[in-house]
């Protein structure tokens, strides 16, 4: 495969960076480790939804153009909605109080109108509207009681500004947002979003066309129960273009055979079968993998000689879990160890090229070097804070990897995740004969189950036999493996009914 190509603009510039862009011209502008992949998605359905609105404003071809870099939208809010479900602190008690229910909408209504802010404000419309859409309190009581229930990590501290419910309608994609300061906040949604949104638009043309077509299915789907729900709670928010749009983040590569195959997922997954909740959980894991997998690509691509790079896919050797160790889990931890350094040569090999493209070569040597010691030590804490530790914290969510039974961290196939690549990679197929699974596990993602990846791993074919036992069995019990009369094994779609 080509050189990914790249382009190289003055994004010292363009983001106010403090410091040469040494990690934004490697990975891209942003990555940061309190990012999950659900909050990347969270992020990314606020831009998708962002530039559907550009489209139909006409600011935008296409949701999906390669050229698209700017947002010219705000990202939704829809505080009100928000604050019925994260900030009506009196609502369980007025429903278990024995006050009569003219009593409660009152007390309900009044404690509202005490929350208005220069954001927002509950006004006698927003009032009228809840009032003509509930003929009791009760009724009242359990919609925001159901939509609490969908809400992501419902346990969590976050100001409330910062809870989400999963985006299965358009009336829940809602940015994350600082209500001191009042401004969207860059600490969960830091960019990494934005970078797959990026990703996705330097796809091939037939991907971003069905990206497309399927996005706007989901996002003009308002007849569904949980659209309809909102919207009995608050009116539409209206949107309006701002003055400025606002720069996209910074993603330094045009062309990545890894962009395809995120879109190719992406696709797969809009088109199954399921409810939009089953949806979003294997979207996430998805997101999750690609993005870990972007960041290790670049490490594979740099680390070695400059002069001839092109995409290189890292390995994952993956151990089923068992309570034993074996020559899987000693080289898969072995494995992470290598990643993590090739990460650490790849910014060291690219910072020489990148601040001979960044500096100004009329500058005094002395200071041309006290520049690049200095931007180099910046470039490297960032490395080892948020870059490092990246795609562990994309697969540590998703189960793709764990420290179970051992100390150090190694690749493994967990039950959750071990779903959303059964149903990513069958999509509308109804089964899969078991070694055909494996090997297109090897072949599309670069996990290995059952063989190792070349000879310079020192891993025992007993143990990987043992392991790819492991994995028919864990397949068996989640339902998804039937064993025919003809000595095969197929893993089955779950969702197809005569698959079974």
């Amino acid at each position: 495969m080509d050189r990914p190509q790249m382009e190289l603009p003055d994004i010292k510039k363009l983001y106010s960076l403090k410091n040469l862009p040494f990690i934004e011209h490697t990975w891209g502008h942003r990555f940061r480790t309190d990012q999950t992949p659900m909050i990347l998605l969270f992020e990314l359905m606020c831009v998708i939804e962002n530039q559907y609105q550009a489209k139909n404003a006409g600011k935008i071809k296409s949701i999906f153009a390669p050229e698209n870099d700017v947002l010219h939208f705000n990202h939704s809010r829809n505080f009100k909605l928000r604050i019925l479900l994260y900030q009506n602190e009196i609502l369980e008690t007025l429903f278990n109080s024995s006050m009569t229910d003219e009593e409660k909408w009152e007390k309900q209504f009044e404690f509202l109108r005490t929350l208005g802010n220069d954001q927002f404000d509950f006004t006698d419309y927003d009032i009228d509207h809840i009032k003509k859409n509930f003929k009791s309190f009760e009724n009242f009581y359990n919609v925001i009681r159901i939509l609490s229930s969908i809400t992501f990590d419902p346990l969590s501290n976050k100001r409330w500004t910062s809870k989400f419910v999963y985006p299965i309608s358009r009336e829940y994609i809602w940015c994350d947002y600082d209500n001191i300061k009042g401004s969207e906040d860059r600490r969960f949604f830091s960019r990494g979003g934005e970078l797959l949104y990026l990703m996705m638009c330097r796809s091939s043309n037939d991907l971003r066309i069905e990206l497309e077509r399927l996005f706007i299915d989901w996002i003009e789907d308002e007849d569904n129960s949980y659209s309809r729900l909102a919207k009995s709670l608050v009116r539409s928010e209206e949107r309006h273009p701002i003055d400025k749009p606002k720069n996209l983040g910074y993603l330094p590569f045009s062309n990545m055979q890894c962009f395809e195959t995120l879109s190719e997922d992406i696709v797969k997954t809009l088109k199954l079968p399921l409810e939009k909740l089953d949806k979003v959980k294997i979207l996430a894991d998805m997101t999750g993998f690609h993005t870990g997998n972007y960041i290790l690509t670049i490490g594979e691509m740099y680390s070695g000689s400059l002069d001839n790079i092109i995409e290189s896919s890292p390995h994952y050797i993956a151990e089923v879990l068992t309570k034993s160790t074996n020559s899987i889990r000693k080289t898969s931890i072995q494995s992470i160890s290598t990643q993590r350094n090739k990460l650490k040569r790849s910014l060291s090999n690219r910072i020489p090229e990148l601040f001979e493209t960044c500096c100004d070569e009329t500058e005094d040597k002395v200071e041309r070097d006290n520049l690049l010691n200095e931007a180099s030590t910046n470039a490297g804490k960032y490395l080892a804070d948020h870059i490092l530790g990246y795609p562990h914290v994309c697969f540590r969510a998703i189960g793709f990897v764990s420290r179970k039974n051992t100390r150090s961290y190694r690749y493994v196939i967990s039950e959750d995740f071990l779903h959303s690549l059964v149903i990513t990679l069958l999509g509308s197929e109804k089964r899969l004969e078991l070694k055909k699974f494996t090997k297109a596990l090897q072949h599309r993602y670069n996990i290995f189950i059952d063989q190792a990846p070349d000879h310079n791993y020192e891993i025992l074919q007993s143990d990987l036999n043992r392991n790819a036992k492991n994995l028919a069995s864990l397949l068996y019990q989640m339902g998804m493996l039937r064993h025919l009369s003809d000595a095969c094994s197929y893993v089955v779609n779950p969702y197809k009914e005569d698959a079974l």
